[in-house]
């Protein structure tokens, strides 16, 4: 009888052991998700109100379960389009014509949305392009589905990357309405959620050798001009993602970190760093640390395109390499050498102990490239620019702040144009407010908006 139950435990002794291995096995193949970029798939949008509304945190903000620090964290309320995170490219469309030479078949609208909020599996987005209202093109995303939690995501929300669909071409240039439509996954009912406005233009190009040169396809793209004084500051808390990013373009740290966000229309592809000279106040601020870590800001390209005009009009050009100017626009991250909240560890200023007006420029060997201001308040956070307040939509922890451009633009501008006040912000949204009208009228002029061909550069 011993033998049987002695038999029957170590049975059951195997059958546990097994189970675990296995279950340790499972475990050890979990990974974080990354975003997977879509090929040619199109994007979609969801049901929610267009401006946030207010929530009422369950816990007192930026606390989170078990942790001995609080972050700080400015919550955001209700359903809304991120127009921070917004980003719209044309890709250009071809065929190749009888003799074997690219002929233009138009362009696509390809888009990168962010969908703030919690919403049903299967949700999706949509993009209407149009003019005078007549829908020219027609795009929907499966949305990938991200759930906010105690580490990396701070919200949840509903992204689309890269989604643009080659079948849906548009030849007509010029400015153009688009809407995005959210679809809800459990209803399929469709909401519009947001309308921006873009301008689409193109470059021409010239193919074949010299002695034979022959039109090439042109390629089309969205100006951005209007984007050059725009610039929002993400307060990143430690062991999140940075605003864009989800992936290996955004590692975690260990650290609050500090960040502003701004676009131009470089000189050069990358764009180069500098160092900050910072004032509370009036009063200069003294960064500890030795050089370069003290005062060193670290520039990343989140998003760039750029298209070639070339050409062989002018006598110079009728042999040899062909003329050729580039147009770029880049959307770049700048990390500061500061932190904020509670995060003292890292030798690092923290704006929560410098309350006040703040002026920070990016400098580089004595010369000014732009010049930021904002206000931190006494508890540490910055104060919400007057244009966030029921017009622009950011993110938690996200300030849209005053940038100013040297006049004359400054070594990292090839083309300025002052469109802004005409066009607004974040793809045509109108600025409504005096401080928000007062900054885009600052941007002055540098260079040629658009390309130029060779027989017209002086």
């Amino acid at each position: 009888m011993r033998n049987k139950v002695t038999t029957r435990w170590e049975f059951m002794f195997v059958v546990i052991s097994m189970t675990a291995v296995t279950t340790i096995s499972v475990y050890g193949q979990i990974r974080i998700p990354k975003i997977l970029k879509p090929k040619e798939n199109p994007p979609v949008q969801i049901l929610t109100p267009q401006n946030p509304q207010p929530q009422t945190p369950t816990r007192p903000p930026g606390t989170r379960p078990g942790t001995e620090q609080a972050e700080t964290i400015s919550e955001t309320g209700g359903n809304f389009l991120d127009d921070g995170y917004t980003w719209f490219e044309a890709v250009s469309t071809e065929e190749l014509s009888p003799q074997h030479r690219p002929v233009t078949t138009g362009w696509v609208l390809k888009s990168e949305i962010r969908l703030i909020g919690d919403y049903p599996r299967q949700s999706a987005l949509k993009v209407n392009v149009s003019r005078a209202g007549q829908v020219l093109g027609t795009t929907r995303c499966e949305a990938f589905q991200y759930k906010k939690d105690a580490s990396h995501l701070k919200v949840s929300s509903l992204v689309t990357i890269a989604c643009f669909d080659k079948t849906k071409t548009i030849k007509e240039l010029g400015k153009f309405d688009v809407e995005v439509f959210a679809i809800n996954g459990a209803t399929d009912a469709e909401s519009s959620v947001r309308k921006y406005k873009i301008e689409v233009l193109k470059v021409d190009r010239i193919g074949g050798g010299f002695s034979n040169p022959q039109p090439d396809a042109p390629h089309y793209y969205i100006s951005r001009h209007a984007e050059a004084p725009v610039s929002f500051l993400f307060l990143r808390p430690k062991n999140v993602y940075s605003y864009i990013g989800y992936d290996e373009r955004s590692p975690v740290l260990d650290m609050n970190t500090v960040e502003i966000y701004f676009s131009l229309s470089p000189s050069d592809e990358r764009v180069r760093d500098g160092y900050l000279s910072c004032d509370v106040d009036g009063r200069h601020l003294e960064l500890p640390g030795g050089q370069p870590y003290s005062d060193k800001t670290d520039i990343n390209t989140e998003r760039h395109y750029e298209e070639i005009y070339t050409d062989r009009l002018a006598a110079q050009y009728k042999a040899g390499t062909p003329y050729r100017d580039e147009i770029r626009f880049t959307f770049v991250r700048m990390v500061l050498p500061l932190t904020f909240g509670d995060d003292r560890n890292h030798s690092r200023v923290t704006m929560k102990d410098h309350p006040g007006n703040w002026q920070c420029s990016l400098m580089a060997s004595g010369e000014t490239w732009r010049t930021w201001r904002w206000k931190v308040g006494p508890d540490g956070m910055l104060v919400k620019h007057a244009e966030q307040n029921g017009n622009i939509n950011l993110s938690y922890n996200t300030y849209l702040i005053d940038m100013e451009i040297p006049a004359g633009g400054s070594k990292l501008d090839k083309r300025l144009a002052p469109t802004s006040a005409t066009d607004g912000l974040f793809y045509g949204q109108p600025w409504t407010t005096p401080e928000g009208r007062a900054m885009a009228a600052k941007v002055s002029t540098k260079g040629k908006p658009a390309p130029i061909p060779s027989n017209q550069v002086k």
